[in-house]
């Protein structure tokens, strides 16, 4: 059998590639001995995989969580597929499935990376493992933002679910963002005199708290960052029962975007859902939340969206 190039792996879910998977990454490369940093991931999320019928939402979808491990300074993602038969794998039959795939050098795992059949396998069961194949193998601690919060991707959902796109940033050393393809709404918001881009989001994404934001649009991941005023929910002024809706309104902007690929970067939670007496009193408000917005950008005019 050919020998492979060695490698320097790490493994997981990296949901979000959050600063805790970054650490990770870069703690990687100091044992890498200069070996292609790589990481292995999983299609679908075992959890999403073992409640199919109530799969928890991701903060990314699968291409672009390979673009950012990518920007993260990952030299390749390996994407293994979820099925029945690979999640029956035992502890043992998937050091011995990593040793059959993998020219192994390095190993750095999370501080809480289980594996195996009913996720008996841990750091000491792979270190055994990995001393006799000579593997140089590691574990990181938890990392921590603040004193006594661990960053994972449960908490940067749950921070999202609260509306904290300022505190997400810092999670995420970038904002972060919902990306879809531009689709035709119901043009209320043209006649209105505020047109918006609605997007179509992938059902399986974090939604963010209903309400108003102050956020970037990205067309077609071309780096331009277009300021927008973006609103989240189910329009309660217009109707009741409506499903949810995620629009942007484009400053200063005009273009025929439609299906375009778009990305709106959350920047500011400025307000909550709210359900107004009428039309005129939300167009009011709408005035409003675009000039809080303005205000919001020229203050951070200097501001880039950081995606590594």
């Amino acid at each position: 059998m050919e020998q492979k190039n060695a490698i320097a792996l790490t493994i997981g879910n990296f949901d979000g590639v959050h600063l805790g998977h970054c650490y990770l990454i870069n703690e990687l490369k100091k044992i890498s001995n200069h070996n292609p940093i790589v990481v292995l991931t999983f299609d679908p999320h075992p959890v999403a995989y073992f409640s199919a019928d109530n799969p928890k939402p991701l903060l990314n979808t699968l291409s672009d969580k390979i673009e950012l491990l990518r920007k993260s300074g990952v030299d390749a993602v390996i994407v293994q597929k979820f099925t029945k038969e690979f999640s029956l794998l035992s502890a043992d039959e998937f050091c011995n499935w990593l040793k059959q795939n993998f020219n192994i050098s390095a190993v750095m795992l999370g501080h809480d990376f289980c594996y195996g059949k009913q996720r008996k396998g841990n750091f000491e069961h792979m270190k055994a493992f990995a001393e006799k194949e000579h593997w140089d193998i590691r574990q990181t601690p938890a990392f921590k933002l603040y004193e006594d919060q661990v960053v994972s991707s449960s908490f940067v959902r749950q921070v999202i679910a609260q509306g904290q796109a300022e505190e997400v940033e810092k999670l995420l050393s970038r904002p972060y963002f919902l990306p879809g393809v531009v689709v035709k709404g119901d043009q209320r918001g043209r006649l209105m005199g505020f047109p918006t881009a609605n997007l179509e989001l992938d059902d399986a994404l974090v939604i963010p708290k209903y309400g108003v934001y102050a956020c970037y649009v990205e067309i077609d991941s071309d780096g331009v960052l277009l300021p927008a005023v973006m609103n989240c929910g189910v329009r309660p002024t217009i109707a009741s029962g409506l499903k949810l809706q995620i629009e942007a309104h484009i400053l200063d902007f005009s273009d025929d975007i439609y299906s375009r690929k778009v990305k709106f970067h959350l920047k500011k939670f400025i307000r909550g859902e709210m359900k107004f007496t009428g039309i005129e009193q939300l167009k009011e408000q709408i005035a409003k939340d675009v000039q809080e917005a303005r205000s919001f950008f020229m203050d951070n005019r200097n501001d880039k969206v950081n995606q590594f």
